[in-house]
């Protein structure tokens, strides 16, 4: 199989080097309209494959962002088309769960609120790679029809644990629950995929994962203690049980923190918080920074096909968002600067 990874790792180099350039962002950043972002992507950039028919004139922002996100997709299919089962048990297959369970807490959260259309939005070119039916999912209006559209998959333990231990109170469940619960599940089965690398690769591979979780944790720190008000007991039960570079004892007191500039001042005394603005209104951006410039570091300097792969996956998939930030932005005309300011690259 290493005369296959190789191969895996030489690809992902080379279509790193198709990765949007700094002028490249710079000329999308002029547009003034989701027809010109199109046109520019087709024309000038490497979507050119994943655009290729399309009608600028007709294009709407909802399907330019399904044909990005489609084109990740297949991107990881044109990458693991060379692992003999697609790498079954190693790192490569990362990317099916993640949409999984990504699709299953957008389903939990048309089933709370009542309303929304799920089907409209599936993501219909991934059905071949899924473990359930996309289609039964989204027409779900129950979390036991929920659980019904899984089954047989890792998903129903994990929903129906979920259900036992948080009985649904008149109608109502309680989304945070399942939310952790279905991404620790990512989390430990993606590690336990790294743990079986090569030693020096595995410690790489858990370190990228790891850093996701962390990030994840600190927005939610944020978010709670911002938006809710929430005290440590409420927070701790929102967080995933990984960490990557802050302490415990330092995670701790930011979870105790009596409020967001206190939680922030606590970050800023870490050795992550110092890559982050502490005056940051909005911690995602800043978190999301972090983990573009520690992904592309772990790629620079990456030897084992593995970490070439993820690192490269994770840095495209950031690539995408940061284009469909830009979509939004000039959708609703904010000015150049602004936009480029909330690019992950940036």
């Amino acid at each position: 199989m290493q005369h296959s990874e190789n191969a895996v790792a030489a690809k992902a180099r080379a279509a790193f080097g198709r990765m949007l350039t700094s002028s490249q962002y710079d000329e999308l950043l002029r547009k003034q309209s989701v027809q010109e972002i199109s046109a520019y992507l087709r024309e000038h950039t490497a979507y050119a494959q994943a655009l290729e028919g399309v009608q600028d004139s007709a294009i709407h922002r909802g399907r330019l962002e399904t044909l990005l996100r489609r084109d990740l997709f297949y991107q990881y299919a044109r990458l693991t088309h060379y692992v003999p089962g697609a790498g079954a048990g190693a790192i490569y297959g990362y990317i099916v769960p993640d949409m999984e369970i990504e699709l299953i807490l957008s389903a939990l959260r048309v089933i709370i609120s009542g309303s929304g259309d799920l089907l409209a939005a599936l993501p219909s070119f991934m059905q071949s790679y899924a473990r359930f039916d996309l289609v039964a999912l989204a027409q779900a209006k129950t979390l036991d029809g929920l659980i019904e559209a899984v089954r047989a998959t890792p998903y129903e333990a994990i929903l129906r644990a979920c259900r036992e231990q948080y009985p649904p109170q008149g109608g109502s469940l309680r989304f945070t629950r399942y939310e952790v619960a279905l991404r620790t599940y990512y989390f430990e089965s993606m590690l336990l995929r790294a743990a079986r690398a090569p030693k020096h690769a595995a410690k790489q591979l858990s370190g990228l994962i790891r850093m996701r979780a962390e990030l994840m944790n600190l927005n939610t720190i944020f978010r709670m203690k911002t938006y809710f008000n929430a005290d440590a007991g409420r927070i701790r039960a929102t967080l995933l049980p990984y960490h990557w570079r802050i302490r415990p004892r330092q995670m701790q007191a930011m979870i105790e923190a009596k409020d967001t500039q206190t939680f922030m001042k606590l970050l800023s005394q870490t050795a992550l918080g110092r890559q982050i603005n502490p005056q940051a209104a909005f911690i995602e951006l800043e978190t999301e920074r972090v983990r573009y410039h520690e992904t592309l570091r772990t790629l620079r300097f990456a030897t084992e096909p593995q970490v070439v792969y993820l690192a490269f996956m994770l840095l495209r998939a950031m690539e995408t968002e940061d284009i469909i930030r830009i979509i939004e932005g000039v959708r609703y005309r904010l000015p150049p600067e602004r936009i480029g300011a909330m690019l992950a690259r940036s």
